[in-house]
């Protein structure tokens, strides 16, 4: 049996042999540890401090505030890609829409429709259909609102404004396509109304 002075020797070999490799690995670990800790509570912190931003950003167009759409763009720039920068866009875009500021509406809604995916790509592109068609840029409105045709709980509403574009183009065979396909995906919507207004194919 080894004797505790024998163990303690195999102890202090063993550390003399890999000490400095179990200590770089404590050290590595440690700071990949704090190192995550840290960043995961910067990243919250930047979070937070983006919400904090929008709402006053929402705010400031809520009341017309005269440098709300300057503070709304710059908030854009400073953010750009996040979820809170594409809020904000359509929030600007919702504002300009009712100041008559069509130009820089549509511009808000094709930064979101250029950098977001998904809902809230969906909901640029439909804005902006609609915005396009409201200016008679119908081939624009056609290209933003079949953008959204494929977006689960969008057809509906997609396939009626193209509904309305083709209509208002003069293409009666498809508009009564597009209302056809929107009274098909929600059989409620005034879709069927416009369906029936259409004149019966001769």
């Amino acid at each position: 049996m080894e004797t505790e002075e024998q163990q303690v020797e195999q102890i202090k070999q063993f550390w003399k042999d890999h000490g400095k490799g179990i200590v770089a690995g404590l050290v590595i670990g440690f700071a990949l540890f704090y190192g995550w800790r840290y960043y995961d509570a910067q990243t919250i912190a930047k979070q937070e401090q983006q919400s904090s931003d929008y709402a006053q950003i929402v705010a400031k167009l809520t009341a017309e505030d005269e440098q709300a759409s300057v503070a709304a763009q710059e908030f854009m720039s400073a953010n750009s890609g996040s979820t809170y920068a594409h809020l904000a866009a359509l929030e600007l875009a919702g504002a300009a829409a009712k100041q008559g500021d069509l130009a820089t509406a549509v511009s808000a809604l094709q930064s979101v429709r250029d950098q977001a995916k998904g809902a809230l790509k969906a909901v640029a592109d439909i804005r902006q259909a609609r915005l396009l068609f409201a200016q008679e840029q119908y081939d624009a409105a056609l290209a933003a609102v079949q953008a959204a045709e494929t977006m689960e709980g969008f057809q509906a509403i997609a396939a009626e404004i193209k509904g309305d574009v083709l209509q208002a183009k003069g293409d009666l065979a498809g508009a009564r396509a597009a209302y056809q396909a929107a009274v098909a995906a929600n059989p409620n919507s005034l879709a069927d109304l416009k369906l029936k207004s259409i004149p019966a194919a001769s």
